[in-house]
């Protein structure tokens, strides 16, 4: 007889996971098949169904309504590791490890749980100190189920037959993963991993439900509370970013778009939908739901950044554009033991090759071709800003000397020239995707955020017949009015009180203030000191 070593029980729990949140994820997933066998035996209806998480000091208790073990299979069902029952195609959690996760956490693990009918409840708990005292003491050479045996310790207790349900109790969390304990770093895993309902407020979540509903694809969603607030996956319409600690609204999502992916014979593989926004930068780390994620059961597999390291995108940034789900339906796209991406297999590779064509040319288009076009439409604005800045210089006397004002007239040109530019750049895109219903989105929204300055900056250019001609910038350096001496004229004009000498100076000194600062910046030191001079 093969003798299998302790060593074999460090693997499948204190050294099974690198985050130790993803025990949370272990245990739903056993408590959703809990639930969906009930439902299916009539023991529940759906409505009734919920998965209770109470964190409270040192200690953490996940409860389920489900079927609970009968009393008679409870022993040889717990004693057993890695050697589930389960249908790996159908259920969640099928390899028979995850209920050990929380070994590494805290000092006791227990569990409990009772099957409808039967007025008893089966206890099991593991002395998880002592287990993890064992496997670091190298004196100690106990075999797998030795040690297993030794620490696990099995009761009954009375119970009302009318329960059913399932309990994991992890007693004095560890000094070293007290992040268990952290209310909100739970709440914002769970709320991307959980099988959960999506936020009521997410005005896409009817459009999203009603396309799975129509091509028979099924979500599985749960009650899932955390400390008696139910969780539910924050996505919004909006999307944020933060300016000096304040977080403000940059974009937001216009629409979602929906994709099917089959393999050779036809089958399904996966669906996804992702949203449609103005593409105008990658997502902040702000925006919690940020990135597309894949999952299977409606459990998230890995994270934000799956199919980033699994090379789906043309480019490492790709992924930070969208937002979004995939969701695997293949029976053969089983995830992995650490649930981080699938089992190598068949199916899986016909899942890639499905998937990398969207995620690698198509999105990669859709984030480039919105950037061009968006920075197409600031060059026109541009324009537009300098020309007002231009007409309330020239009306206010607010130049320095008339080689400042020259020197403005010549930057309108050169910006006028690439605003031309810019609108055959917006032209060809037009003409290029006319037949891309997403990018006509994409544009459309960028046109709603951009043109309203451009429309007002157009009717001011037809307006001032002295600035332009036939709308080419015309300079005004020989017109007569420019030869009218007014004391206003001029920025020092408005010093008066200063002689032309002392005006020329200033004048001076504010030229090389323009020339030793950034735009925005002399503009402020010279209005700064104009104030204090008229003084």
């Amino acid at each position: 007889m093969a003798l299998i070593g302790k060593n074999v029980i460090e693997n499948l729990t204190t050294a099974m996971y690198e985050d130790l949140k993803i025990i949370y994820r272990e245990y739903i997933q056993n408590s959703a098949d809990a639930i969906d066998s009930a439902i299916r035996e009539g023991i529940l209806d759906k409505d009734e169904a919920h998965i209770d998480i109470d964190i409270k000091e040192k200690c953490i208790c996940i409860y389920d309504n489900g079927t609970g073990i009968k009393a008679a299979s409870f022993k040889k069902i717990m004693s057993s590791i890695a050697d589930s029952t389960k249908d790996r195609t159908q259920e969640k959690g099928f390899r028979g490890i995850g209920r050990l996760g929380g070994l590494s956490s805290c000092d006791s693990l227990k569990f409990s749980c009772s099957a409808v009918g039967e007025a008893v409840m089966s206890t099991c708990i593991w002395n998880a100190k002592m287990l993890r005292d064992i496997l670091i003491d190298k004196t100690q050479t106990l075999s797998a189920s030795e040690l297993v045996d030794k620490v696990t310790k099995y009761g009954q207790e009375e119970c009302d037959e009318e329960e059913h349900f399932f309990r994991v109790e992890l007693l004095g969390i560890t000094d070293f993963a007290y992040e268990l304990l952290d209310k909100q770093k739970v709440k914002n895993y769970l709320v991307s991993v959980a099988p959960i309902p999506y936020k009521t407020g997410f005005i896409f979540k009817d459009k999203i439900l009603r396309y799975a509903k129509d091509h028979g694809f099924q979500i599985d969603t749960y009650k899932v509370y955390l400390n008696n607030e139910q969780l539910f996956k924050e996505y919004t319409t909006t999307l944020y970013e933060t300016k000096n600690t304040e977080k403000r609204r940059y974009d937001e999502l216009n629409d979602v778009e929906f994709e099917i992916f089959c393999n050779s014979k036809g089958e399904y593989l996966a669906w996804m939908w992702y949203g449609i926004s103005n593409f105008e930068k990658q997502i902040p780390v702000v925006n919690p739901m940020r990135g597309i994620r894949l999952r299977k059961s409606n459990i998230q597999i890995g994270d934000e950044n799956t199919f980033s390291t699994q090379h789906f995108y043309k480019e490492p940034r790709g992924y930070l554009y969208f937002v979004g789900e995939v969701f695997a339906v293949h029976p053969d796209l089983i995830p992995n033991a650490r649930r981080d991406y699938f089992n190598i297999n068949e199916a899986c590779k016909e899942f890639e090759s499905a998937l990398k064509p969207l995620f690698g040319d198509r999105f990669y288009k859709i984030y480039h071709n919105a950037n061009d076009y968006k920075k197409a439409l600031q060059k026109k604005n541009e324009l537009e800003s300098s020309i007002q800045d231009y007409e309330d210089k020239k009306r206010k006397g607010g130049f320095l000397d008339q080689e400042d004002k020259e020197s403005s007239e010549q930057e309108l040109k050169e910006k006028e020239k690439k605003a031309e530019k810019a609108q055959k750049t917006i032209e060809l895109r037009k003409k290029n995707d006319c037949d891309d219903e997403v990018l006509l989105r994409v544009y459309k929204g960028l046109d709603k955020k951009y043109m309203k300055s451009s429309e007002q900056s157009s009717e001011r250019k037809a307006e001032n017949t002295e600035l332009f001609d036939e709308g080419k910038l015309k300079s005004n350096v020989n017109d007569k009015e420019t030869k009218v001496k007014s004391k206003k004229q001029y920025l020092t004009g408005e010093l008066s009180k200063y002689s032309k000498r002392e005006q020329k100076l200033i004048s001076r000194i504010y030229k090389t203030i323009k020339q030793i600062l950034p735009n925005d910046t002399a503009e402020l030191v010279i209005n700064k000191l104009q104030e204090e001079l008229k003084k």
